[in-house]
């Protein structure tokens, strides 16, 4: 699906009286540019999926999946309240990715969020398209040192991942989140193994906790690790026309449905393919970017 102008969404919000009060239709407009950030592009999901962005700075309420209640940094689909609520093979389901600062999530932040519909339990990857520009080129939206992400389903959420690096200058686009599910319900999300695009001595801890401490594999077991581009190696690739370093979150499931039926698909995460072939296309994408970058200032310096 390309989507040529993304849609911006008032959340439902609490009134005077703490209680739910509804977006007004008329609230809903098609706009050429998300509110505070973004750059309006195309936005590239697979044929099988069914878009609907959501993005906003500070929401607040969710339905979570059990007891109805609010809750924040839950995931469900903001237009119809029952997709999100088990997971059936085959049919959609709701993933919510939140952006925003390093630091301390538990405190009232500014962040962003969008919320996809995916088809359950096919390998599927939503993409940001000119996240990379809006963050690491323009001025930071969120005036912070590092930009952080994390992945949401129902009322189960991933650690938080850097995405990008103001200190060192690097961005981290390797972002593979596991969906674990136990008869529709969603009990966890983990991430892949990230470590598996570079050579060991090139991965770095790259996971933390919503306090803003860093993750460990012996506090969390699961992978902590990540590989990186340079900020410069990513300006090569906006000039080779490639989006390798924008904001991407590929996602697979494990698990049952509701119905008990086993779910496959993280089966096909990165991590299950030998590293060698991984690191292999990573750098063939790489040499190309150079190749690219080069032919490019031989144009100009023979245009003198």
């Amino acid at each position: 699906i390309k989507r040529r102008e993304w849609e911006e969404q008032e959340h439902p919000d609490l009134d005077n009286n703490n209680n739910t009060r509804e977006p007004n239709p008329t609230q809903r407009r098609s706009i050429t540019m998300i509110a505070r950030g973004f750059a309006s592009h195309s936005c590239l999901l697979s044929s099988l999926t069914k878009l609907l962005l959501l993005c906003l700075a500070g929401a607040h309420l969710v339905l979570s999946q059990d007891d109805h209640t609010i809750a924040k940094y839950d995931c469900v689909d903001p237009s119809n309240r029952e997709i999100a609520h088990v997971v059936r093979r085959g049919e959609i389901t709701t993933i919510c990715l939140y952006v925003g600062p390093d630091g301390d999530w538990n405190s009232n932040i500014d962040y962003k969020r969008f919320s996809v519909n995916l088809i359950s339990d096919e390998f599927s990857s939503y993409e940001v398209p000119g996240s990379f520009n809006a963050v690491a080129l323009d001025p930071n939206m969120f005036n912070a040192d590092a930009t952080h992400i994390f992945a949401a389903s129902q009322a189960s959420l991933s650690f938080l991942r850097r995405y990008y690096d103001k200190t060192a200058e690097r961005i981290y686009p390797f972002l593979t989140a596991i969906i674990d599910v136990q008869d529709g319900v969603v009990r966890g999300i983990a991430w892949d193994d990230a470590c598996i695009f570079c050579e060991k001595s090139q991965c770095v801890p790259n996971t933390f906790n919503f306090d803003g401490s860093v993750a460990t594999t012996e506090q969390i077991s699961q992978p902590v690790g990540g590989c990186y581009f340079s900020i410069n190696d990513c300006k090569g690739f906006v000039v080779d026309g490639s989006n390798n370093c924008d904001l991407k979150l590929n996602v697979v499931w494990t698990g049952t449905d509701e119905n008990g039926k086993v779910l496959l698909s993280s089966g096909s995460r990165p991590s299950m393919f030998p590293p060698n072939r991984v690191q292999e296309n990573v750098k063939g994408q790489y040499d190309s970017m150079v190749e690219s970058v080069n032919n490019f200032k031989g144009k100009i310096t023979g245009s003198r």
